[in-house]
């Protein structure tokens, strides 16, 4: 109720100030009254500037970099600032608007887990593993984020968009009982017409589909485009439906999962949507480099657990039967967690994750990421690594597919760089992946970017992994990443223009809001 006063408050100045500036185009003899007027009405919009700034902005008690961020936008943009600041710039985790979902349902279905996989939390940890640095790692995402550790499971990697895609669709087309799609991004075009025809021939033949898309990542896509699979028995949700955008206040927060998980045997978890675009058919990206994972054993089983925790948000539907966790017959020993994050966890877990691996490497991290917008922790956590001796490593994109997080993502280049950190820009096309590598041990695989979006904002879900043979497997795949990519020298990059400089000052300076 206090935001919509405000929301009413803000337009009523809007809508005197356009009325008395169409009085005086009407009668200019009204020039004096006018000016009078708007005199007093500045003075009213000053007050009203200041208010804000007290009541909302330093009452929420942000961290100060975030603040004054918020404080930029208030005093050039007094009234519209303040707007965007009632709808993007309040944090929903603090003042819990949103509630856990389902906590009472996330504990049942732990408790149906543990009865499957017949193992608990403690004996896992001591009997398996012994790296202490991964110890650590894994009682923080256990007591920040509830996050089990499974032993036995079987995992792919895929290396580009085509490859996930094909395989997703190949095991869709062979689904017996359910499948169960979560993506943030499904395009109107060839690859997402021929999964809704892929879904359309297997709800036919009495297969349940469930699908959670993103209302704000999939705005393209309308309602009709769904209607002959839900005809078919489908059941389709949006995630956060944006209705009114300028008058949601949940328009920020948006699922940014990528998740798949068929017949409870076999899931999907990375940064791969559905679209020509990630399949390499875009003019505009050319190739596609995205890292993806196809799991079969104990985790699809905690997948399946994070997609029916989201579809009873969406859908008010709570299900927890048999036949959606079937035995796992993988006899494979590779520990794995899965970990999400949202505003409606207590925690910024993937991002507690992120600076664990950071802060306790020995030897070297390997990080992938289209976007590098840090927080003071994650940016200290780099430079400290790098000057402790410790091989630092990021790659992003040569050209960014948004220029202003571009900008801000070139802010931190030159104190990274001063620290010793080595920035890779890759060139054979995009890099969408998102992978933390360290020490040929520990690998985080998922949908949240290195950003202050997906840490603070996003709804986010990873894999964390424990195997020297996958570490291995993916640090090849990172070199080979390494050798189609520019290294980005501190001398060079100091001699940019000027122009660059100022343009990258101002993205940093809003960066709490890309």
């Amino acid at each position: 109720m206090r935001r919509l006063i405000w929301f009413v408050l803000s337009i009523l100045v809007v809508l005197v100030i356009l009325v008395m500036y169409y009085l005086n185009e009407a009668n200019p003899g009204l020039l004096n009254i006018i000016n009078n007027n708007m005199k007093l009405l500045l003075n009213y919009i000053f007050i009203f500037m200041i208010l804000s700034i007290i009541f909302l902005v330093i009452r929420e008690n942000k961290n100060p970099f975030n603040t004054l961020a918020w404080i930029q936008v208030l005093i050039f943009l007094p009234v519209i600032g303040f707007i965007l600041y009632i709808f993007l710039g309040i944090n929903y985790r603090k003042n819990k608007m949103f509630k856990r979902k389902s906590v009472l349902d996330d504990d049942k279905i732990e408790i149906y887990l543990k009865k499957i996989l017949n193992t608990t939390q403690d004996n896992i940890i001591e009997r398996q593993l012994t790296d202490n640095n991964a110890l650590r790692l894994i009682h923080l995402l256990y007591n920040n984020n509830k996050a089990s550790l499974v032993n036995k499971n079987k995992i792919a990697i895929f290396s580009s968009g085509k490859d996930k895609i094909n395989s997703l669709f190949d095991d869709i087309l062979n689904a017996k009982e359910h499948i169960h799609l979560e993506y943030f991004s499904i395009h109107n075009d060839e690859t997402g017409k021929k999964l809704r025809e892929i879904l359309i021939q297997k709800a036919k033949e009495g297969v349940k589909v469930r699908l959670i898309y993103d209302a704000v990542g999939t705005w393209r896509i309308k309602k009709r485009f769904w209607k002959e699979l839900v005809n078919f028995g489908a059941e389709v949700y949006s995630f956060l439906p944006v209705y009114f955008p300028f008058l949601n206040s949940k328009l920020n927060y948006r699922d940014h999962r990528k998740c798949a998980v068929i017949d409870g045997k076999i899931a999907y978890i990375g940064g791969v949507n559905i679209g020509n675009q990630y399949m390499g058919l875009s003019k505009k990206f050319g190739h596609w480099r995205d890292t993806h994972l196809k799991i079969c054993g104990d985790s699809v089983l905690l997948l399946q657990k994070m997609f029916l925790l989201d579809w009873s948000f969406v859908s008010g539907q709570f299900l927890v039967d048999e036949h959606l966790f079937p035995k796992p017959e993988v006899k494979d020993l590779c520990p794995v967690q899965i970990v999400s994050s949202g505003p409606d966890s207590d925690w910024e877990n993937i991002m507690q994750a992120y600076f664990a691996i950071i802060a306790n490497a020995e030897d070297y991290i390997y990080i992938e990421s289209p976007y590098m917008v840090l927080n003071e922790s994650m940016l200290t956590s780099l430079k400290t690594a790098a000057l402790s001796g410790v091989d630092v490593r990021i790659i992003l994109p040569f050209k960014a597919d948004h220029k202003i997080v571009g900008y801000g993502t070139h802010s931190y280049y030159e104190e990274l760089l001063e620290s010793g950190v080595k920035i890779y820009e890759y060139l054979d096309g995009f890099i969408h992946s998102k992978v933390f590598l360290a020490d040929d041990f520990i690998v985080s695989v998922g949908s949240a970017n290195m950003d202050i979006r997906s840490f603070k904002q996003n709804f986010e879900l990873n894999a964390l992994v424990y195997d020297k043979s996958f570490a291995l497997e993916m640090k090849n795949i990172i070199l080979s990443d390494l050798k189609n990519s520019k290294c980005i020298k501190l001398e060079e990059y100091k001699d940019r223009n000027i122009f660059k400089k100022i343009l990258e000052s101002l993205a940093r300076l809003f960066s709490p809001l890309l």
